[in-house]
């Protein structure tokens, strides 16, 4: 069961800048129910043999509330580039089902998931980030940053802890959108930028 990953994600969601659901299970969702998603684009890894490296994924998940209060449904999307094998051992590790961060995590606060899609994911980076996941997704980033170009940075957020990254850069993501059919459409302003080193 062995696997490692490591490489940059986006996080997005319905909330306004930025996501509560960060800060703790105190915050409350803008709109009482939050929804969100991941973008992860992995650099380089590897599960039980399978190379993983430039691979991306998505995950999305609706809560009825704070995303630590669990409840919540969720998806995967696998891009259509990535191999059979590769898509195999994604689907496995970001669904929960080898161990690590994403059992301990998403296995608490996500109860149902909806069957795994193979589409296209496409994660790109630069001054504007962008994520764009078949017909379902579309958001472009802004990074926020002071006037001396400084990032506007979070780091030590309980949600850190949880999800073990260290810290995240805070974006402008207004406009993005989800409309998986099979889940809540929401269109939100929050996005956050990150890197993640993962294992079991």
């Amino acid at each position: 069961m062995a696997w490692h990953i490591a490489g940059k994600s986006t996080e997005l969601c319905s909330c306004k800048m930025m996501c509560p659901c960060w800060l703790g299970p105190d915050g409350e969702p803008d709109q009482e129910w939050c929804s969100g998603a991941f973008g992860f684009d992995v650099e380089t890894g590897q599960s039980d043999g399978v190379d993983l490296s430039g691979t991306r994924v998505a995950l999305a998940a609706d809560w009825p509330g704070n995303f630590f209060h669990g409840g919540g449904t969720g998806r995967l999307y696998l891009d259509a580039s990535a191999s059979e094998d590769q898509r195999r051992e994604l689907e496995a590790i970001f669904g929960g089902r080898k161990g690590g961060m994403f059992e301990a995590v998403f296995g608490g606060v996500i109860s149902r998931w909806l069957p795994a899609q193979v589409t296209n994911v496409d994660i790109q980076w630069g001054a504007t980030p962008s994520v764009t996941v078949g017909d379902v997704a579309e958001a472009r980033l802004t990074p926020l940053e002071d006037g001396a170009g400084n990032q506007t940075r979070v780091v030590g957020a309980v949600a850190h802890g949880v999800l073990q990254i260290e810290g995240m850069q805070l974006a402008n993501a207004k406009g993005s959108r989800w409309t998986d059919p099979d889940m809540r459409p929401w269109q939100g302003d929050s996005g956050t930028l990150h890197r993640f080193d993962w294992s079991s």
